[in-house]
């Protein structure tokens, strides 16, 4: 049973695909592998969004050290895979290893399949 909602409530679920992607755009990789992708189901939609992911920049985030480098290329990797070969820019900084690398460019010569 879903819960009542206060009056004058909004459900942001619902809010479409579009404007969620705007949304995620002024938010860097790292906050929406971290947070929005993971509110509901529409979010994780908006976030899978290849457009997204056209350019990733995982070099300035405030918690990068706290994260720590296996999960950073974990998460890289999330985003060259969402990007669906669309991938134009992708900055890093320590974390980045030639796997990463090598994955990042055959991901690219290959396209995406599934997307």
């Amino acid at each position: 049973m879903e819960a009542p909602q206060a009056p004058g409530a909004r459900d942001w679920s619902e809010l479409h695909v579009d404007a969620l992607s705007l949304i995620f755009n002024k938010l860097g990789p790292i906050e929406v592998l971290m947070g929005a992708g993971l509110v509901c189901h529409s979010w994780l939609d908006a976030a899978k969004s290849p457009d997204l992911w056209r350019s990733v920049d995982m070099s300035n985030h405030k918690t990068l050290e706290k994260i720590g480098g296996n999960a950073l290329c974990a998460m890289g990797k999330v985003a060259v895979d969402r990007s669906c070969g669309q991938l134009e820019t992708f900055v890093g900084k320590w974390f980045v290893t030639d796997t990463l690398l090598k994955y990042i460019g055959d991901r690219n010569l290959n396209n995406c399949v599934s997307c």
